[in-house]
């Protein structure tokens, strides 16, 4: 089932990433596009599969909610979420229009439907959660893409900060307004990241490659998704996030962090995030120039890593029992 779910989430992960180049090009556009199309009916795939094996299990199951696959509980509700969503989004388009820009990614609407899709997406991790699969990441790629997805829909519905609304650091020295939106979208992409990779830890589901999945996946879609610059370019930023992903998945090879190893899922947690934005910047400045100053550059490296540090307190803040081994 795991796979069945990881295709039907690329179908309506096309739709969605596909809707939101439109919406970037803005391109004429209403309720009734073949991105919506494409959309909704990935949307339908989903429903089918997750619901489909509920309805197949239920003669053997003592009720409908015993016939639900162990893990795909939150994926079921994700499905009748996403479904009122929908119908709240044709309303909403009906009766306040479409949006443009940034408005797409604040429409309450479309928030109700990244809920429901983060949740339908995340079903096959946390399946493999449920029976404590563990492996090489062969065996455990469908976790590993469903995890990737759910980075996918918070990097899309947040793509007004971090990495992906523009290049950080190039060009001359910013204004303090152009230097704080940097900085905020600096931390959420950040706890984004760290996030997504100390869930996976606590579930002991994060094999080496893993993250570079992850990361690259969700870095070349973001990029294509823009569309704006030259392939060069696009090339060499899907690159950066490959990059990133590795120096995570070298760090967890590494260090081995859990939460019996408080030090090192410190340490980890600082940084993943700063080994990215160090690459990220590196690239930048050799490659676009910058006139932003040492200050603003190393500081954007080291507040990356402090915001790291701070997930790894709110996630084992209380769980870590011993030292690095």
């Amino acid at each position: 089932m795991d796979w069945l779910v990881v295709a039907a989430a690329t179908w309506l992960g096309f739709g969605l990433y596909w809707d939101g180049w439109a919406h970037g090009y803005a391109l004429p556009d209403s309720f009734w596009t073949i991105w919506h199309a494409a959309f909704y009916s990935g949307f339908a795939a989903c429903a089918t599969v997750i619901l489909g094996a509920i309805v197949l299990a239920k003669p053997r199951a003592a009720s409908w909610r015993a016939a639900i696959p162990a893990g795909y509980e939150y994926a079921v509700a994700g499905v009748f979420i996403f479904g009122v969503g929908g119908i709240f989004d044709m309303l909403w388009h009906t009766i306040f229009g479409i949006e443009f820009s940034t408005d797409a990614l604040l429409s309450p609407s479309h928030i109700v439907l990244a809920t429901g899709a983060a949740l339908i997406v995340s079903g096959p991790f946390v399946a493999a959660g449920r029976r404590a699969a563990r492996g090489d990441l062969a065996s455990q790629l469908p976790a590993v893409l469903s995890l990737g997805f759910l980075l996918g829909t918070f990097t899309f519905f947040t793509l007004y900060a971090g990495p992906y609304s523009g290049v950080l650091g190039a060009g001359s020295k910013p204004n303090d307004t152009t230097l704080v939106r940097t900085m905020l979208g600096v931390y959420l992409f950040s706890a984004l990241i760290v996030g997504i990779a100390l869930v996976a830890l606590r579930r002991a589901a994060l094999p080496f490659g893993a993250l570079t999945v992850v990361l690259g996946l969700n870095g070349i879609g973001m990029i294509l998704m823009r569309g704006h610059a030259s392939f060069e370019t696009q090339l060499t930023f899907s690159l950066v996030a490959i990059a990133g992903g590795l120096a995570g998945d070298l760090l967890v090879w590494r260090l081995r962090p859990s939460p019996d190893r408080a030090l090192a899922l410190r340490i980890f947690a600082f940084a993943f995030p700063a080994a990215y934005f160090a690459i990220y910047l590196i690239v930048v400045a050799l490659r676009l120039g910058t006139g932003w100053t040492p200050h603003e550059l190393g500081g954007i490296v080291a507040m990356s890593g402090v915001v790291g540090l701070l997930m790894s307190l709110v996630f084992f803040g209380s769980h870590v029992t011993g030292p690095a081994r």
